[in-house]
């Protein structure tokens, strides 16, 4: 009797714990859909998708998400906002509409064309685009589910501004300062708001002039920024072509003109196509640079990045499409932990999240996402000789940076 009591005993702890693996195998994965720009007018930015790719496989390493698989689905959306939104409704229509995924992208257009759809499925978005129409202080009832991870573009501006005025400028004169934007939708973003920040801190914008990706001959428009007299100009370009021609052509007419660029100028490769013409020109940037290897984000990353053997170009494109992977991976996490896997649990997650630290991104300073973008930055200056990028101010809290 006793025998058979122990075989039945051990019989039925292999039938739980059998039954307990098959019930594990089949909870259903986390997935995400990552657009990455890996064709297009603006060539193969191949670290769009070697982030997303990277930032899935840390959190498949490290299992952030309990007993499931962490899927990304990669396409290339070409940075053309059809094929971006066609990717968008294949994937979504393909998908059970009672799993728990995500859409990680690279471009304002698409958020504005899907944005209909977002509402009606309730998909959670990531984006690296930060548009001032989309990320301001009605996001969370207009856009509830979309989530960026970079700064409002019109805050950019803003903090930008606010360096000249408190920093740079030592005139008793105002500031005249020029801003160059590249002519689109994404390129106008932050007029609106840059303007009322001028005005809120006494400075002067003298000029406000498009250019386009085709622009090969900036004489003309700097010619402009001398005739206005300004005394510093702001670049908005996230275009490798137009931010090299210009920035040369300005430092051969207007070389005494201060130079400053929202975050796509924060790129360590302009050392390469400006040489010493990079060399002191500032920018905003809210990641932490690749040669400051003591910070832990960047050394995990770069740990990761050796590991897959990356050759990364454009560190903040890496840095991007890792961090919507991470913050996915997070954001189910949390919503598994509170017993909602679901795509307003992870929302609801991402809202909350208020105690991380993005592993040691901010050295030490945790994050609130509750406005549903990155809420730290700092100034950059390029110095030519390291060809690096260094700081010249601490993490500040955009929000009251800009008081």
């Amino acid at each position: 009797m006793r025998k058979q009591f122990y075989v039945a005993l051990t019989l039925c702890f292999i039938w739980m714990f059998s039954a307990s693996c098959v019930v594990a195998q089949e909870k259903s994965p986390v997935k995400a859909v990552g657009v990455a720009v890996l064709s297009g007018k603006l060539g193969a930015l191949t670290e769009t998708g070697s982030g997303l790719i990277d930032g899935t496989k840390d959190v498949q390493d490290n299992k952030m998400i309990k007993d499931r698989e962490f899927k990304l689905i990669l396409e290339d959306g070409q940075y053309d906002v059809p094929t971006a939104v066609n990717i968008f409704n294949r994937v979504l229509a393909a998908e059970p509409k009672n799993e728990l995924l995500f859409h990680m992208g690279y471009m304002t257009g698409v958020l504005h064309a899907i944005a209909e759809k977002v509402k009606e499925t309730g998909i959670v978005c990531f984006d690296v685009t930060t548009s001032t129409d989309i990320f301001n202080d009605q996001v969370r009832e207009k856009y509830p589910n979309y989530f960026s991870v970079g700064i409002q573009y019109g805050d950019q501006a803003g903090c930008l501004l606010k360096y000249i005025k408190t920093d740079l400028h030592k005139s008793a004169e105002k500031p005249k300062v020029a801003f160059i934007y590249i002519d689109g939708v994404t390129g106008k973003d932050p007029l609106k708001k840059m303007a009322q920040y001028a005005k809120q801190m006494d400075i002067d914008l003298v000029l406000i002039e498009p250019v386009t990706f085709e622009t090969t001959d900036f004489a003309p428009t700097v010619m402009k920024i001398r005739s206005a007299q300004a005394d510093y100009v702001i670049l908005w370009s996230w275009s490798i072509g137009v931010s090299t021609r210009f920035i040369k052509a300005a430092r051969q007419y207007v070389p005494k003109t201060k130079i400053l660029g929202m975050q796509y100028l924060a790129w360590e490769n302009l050392h390469g196509t400006l040489g010493a013409s990079f060399d002191g020109v500032y920018a905003i940037s809210p990641y932490p640079r690749p040669s400051e290897t003591q910070n832990p984000f960047v050394a995990r990353l770069l740990a990761m990045a050796n590991k897959q053997q990356r050759e990364i170009k454009i560190w903040d494109l890496y840095v991007g499409g890792y961090l919507m992977s991470l913050m996915s991976g997070e954001a189910a996490k949390r919503a598994e932990q509170a017993g909602d896997l679901s795509r307003s649990g992870a929302r609801k997650a991402l809202e909350d999240l208020k105690d991380w630290d993005i592993f040691g991104m901010y050295e030490g300073k945790s994050m609130d996402f509750g406005s549903h973008r990155l809420p730290r930055a700092r100034i950059l200056q390029a110095h030519s000789e390291s060809k690096s990028l260094k700081p010249v101010t601490d993490w500040f809290n955009i929000e009251e940076y800009l008081k």
